[in-house]
């Protein structure tokens, strides 16, 4: 039914778009998995790759052929309209994955139209170009195909693509090198180092790991749940059993989760609401945070309060609460569902571990691990999902069914003259860095900051046994990596570093270069 056509191409556009938006958040949680099971994270790329084809597959069968054409058009023309502010960085995504094969696509254009100008081989003369196309780069050198793609291309906002490219590689390079590879190195250490130490030691440094995680605004609670069911285990087990350990690490689990909403909530919201900048960071103003607000306020206990107070994003979502001084108690009592969530997140990390353990004589101690590890992962990318799109579906039931109770909710002034102040400053950002009016210099920059970074995504894609050393959870640095952790990394992974890097600070310069240059013309205008 999700994929079903409706009544007219608007319909067709809102589904097809959520479709893309659930999957592309099921990337996101594959980063969260990242590290702890490389099957699993494996696996649920795999399926998302699948699921990206099986959508546009979707599409086109959903139409019979001689309609296909026209709802093409009008689902492209609702796009752009809904959300035309947005493609930009879903070209910037395109381009990052997808240059290579654009790069051979134009190679065999050029030689197929080469071909068909050789007279003996039988073919006429190709034309040129077309009406569209006479003014585009190249045109004649390759086939009218390639030059009206060209043109597509030379029609984007170069800047902009390019930048979100690179932020898409940033992105991927931080969840499969850092998340991926580093945090296996450092829970392998960090389980090592515990495994000697009493219980209430070994907690209270999980804690105080969790807690500072769950202060970044960025980070989600997975990765957290997963490392207490990966480190309590194997130093509670000698006390506790297998199964103490699991339900021990569920309640400190919990207990961290509460204890990190009461200290955003109260230290965070509470005591900084007064702060413009805490405010405007949370966006305040927006119509999604302003329809969480709607609800949150809410006396009782309904889904669509609980669902957001689970499924909504941590950080700001707590947040919102203390800036909106509502009361700890009934917050702390909605946010108790997240137990589910919390459950199978934590037992995949604990059937990870168990899955490395290994007896005496090098038999799996506990062999059923792995399968169960898996199911739990995948019943964790479910229930993840589930709660973000109950909370999606209420927050967007909202600002499509209470629009009057949405205008009726006071603007922040402040919050509202710096989004001014900054909306002057992004303009003139906007004005400088158009492809056109950018010097030679600044193009190199960025241009050499998004091959770098293509070069290096590729690299540890494609060739990652040749980056990194293979490295299993019960893998110590002393044995596996002769003592330093930095021997994960082969010379083909340190030369796809170098070039991250080195894309990053290319990166850097062009956006200090452009944000110097739009602060002044935005003082001057």
């Amino acid at each position: 039914s999700f994929l079903r056509p409706g009544e007219n191409a608007e319909q067709d556009t809102t589904k097809f778009a959520r479709v893309w938006m659930f999957l592309l958040f099921a990337v996101w949680v594959g980063a969260s998995l990242a590290g702890v099971g490389k099957g699993v994270s494996t696996t649920l790329g795999a399926l998302t790759l699948a699921s990206f084809i099986a959508a546009a597959i979707f599409l086109a069968i959903s139409f019979k052929k001689k309609e296909l054409d026209k709802q093409i058009e009008d689902i492209g023309a609702q796009l752009r309209e809904k959300y035309g502010d947005h493609f930009d960085i879903f070209r910037g995504l395109l381009i990052v994955t997808c240059i290579p094969v654009f790069l051979i696509y134009f190679a065999v254009s050029f030689v197929i139209q080469r071909i068909r100008s050789i007279k003996c081989c039988g073919y006429g003369k190709p034309p040129d170009s077309t009406t569209s196309t006479r003014h585009i780069p190249f045109t004649g050198w390759v086939t009218i195909e390639a030059t009206r793609l060209l043109k597509e291309f030379l029609d984007w906002n170069t800047t902009k693509v390019f930048t979100y490219a690179i932020y898409w590689g940033i992105a991927f390079m931080i969840l499969y090198v850092i998340v991926a590879q580093f945090t296996l190195v450092f829970l392998s250490w960090l389980i090592e180092m515990t495994q000697v130490m009493p219980l209430g030691i070994v907690t209270a440094i999980l804690v105080g790991i969790g807690m500072t995680m769950f202060l970044l605004p960025p980070v989600p609670g997975v990765p957290i749940y997963l490392t207490l069911g990966i480190v309590i285990v194997p130093v509670g087990r000698a006390t506790l059993g297998v199964v103490g350990s699991i339900v021990y690490a569920l309640g400190v689990s919990l207990c961290l989760k509460l204890l990190a909403c009461t200290l955003q909530q109260k230290l965070i919201g509470g005591l900084l609401q007064h702060k413009v900048s805490v405010r405007q960071f949370c966006g305040v103003n927006s119509d999604l945070m302003r329809s969480m607000k709607l609800v949150l306020k809410q006396p009782g206990l309904g889904i669509d309060k609980v669902s957001i107070l689970v499924g909504g994003p941590d950080w700001p979502t707590s947040v919102l609460c203390g800036i909106m001084n509502l009361d700890l108690l009934p917050i702390l009592i909605g946010t108790l569902p997240v137990i589910f969530l919390i459950t199978p997140t934590l037992l995949t990390g604990s059937f990870t571990y168990m899955a490395n353990v290994t007896t005496e004589d090098g038999q799996a101690e506990f062999p059923w691990a792995g399968t169960l590890g898996t199911v739990c992962a995948a019943i964790t990318a479910l229930v993840q999902f589930g709660s973000m799109v109950v909370a999606a579906y209420f927050l967007e039931h909202t600002v499509s069914n209470r629009k009057e109770d949405l205008e009726s909710i006071e603007i922040d002034e402040e919050v509202r003259r710096a989004d001014e102040k900054d909306k002057k400053v992004n303009d003139a950002y906007e004005e400088i860095t158009q492809w056109d009016a950018l010097p030679v210099l600044a193009k190199i920059f960025l241009t050499l900051s998004l091959t770098t970074m293509i070069v290096s995504c590729y690299l540890v894609q494609f060739f990652n046994s040749r980056c990194f050393v293979e490295y299993d959870l019960t893998f110590t640095i002393d044995e596996h990596l002769d003592g330093d952790w930095l021997n994960i990394i082969k010379p083909l992974g340190a030369i796809a570093n170098y070039l991250f890097l080195a894309s990053v600070v290319l990166l850097l310069g062009f956006r200090s270069w452009a944000m110097r240059k739009a602060k002044i013309k935005s003082r001057n205008d």
